[in-house]
């Protein structure tokens, strides 16, 4: 995997979780301007602070693809994600419920 699209895709898990390239840089502690030149693909990020970043975006290495594999996130998968991003605390509690009622339900009629 090279470095612009090590870049596309923290680029994307980023604009996912909601966040500015400062704000993940804040969380990082690096400086705004290395976000973007990683996100660029102008730089590879150091070992330590790809971990970082991928701690701060809630993701793990697993979730990184080659480009051969085309990132693919559904429209729904987005949209969750947005409509979790911009909700309270307690709406996302009610989220969580919901679905993890449905996946009960699913799981028990499955059979």
């Amino acid at each position: 995997m090279d470095k612009k699209e090590i870049g596309r895709q923290l680029k994307h898990f980023r604009q996912l979780a909601g966040l500015t390239q400062e704000a993940l840089a804040e969380k990082v502690n690096i400086h705004e301007k290395q976000i973007s030149r990683i996100e660029a693909g102008v730089h590879f990020p150091t070992f330590d602070n790809f971990m970082k970043i991928l701690q701060a975006l809630n993701i793990e290495m697993k979730d990184f693809k080659s480009e051969k594999e085309n990132i693919t996130i559904s429209k729904s998968k987005e949209k969750l994600v947005q409509i979790i991003n911009s909700s309270k605390e307690q709406e996302i509690d009610l989220y969580l419920s919901v679905i993890q009622n449905i996946q009960k339900y699913l799981k028990t009629n499955s059979n």
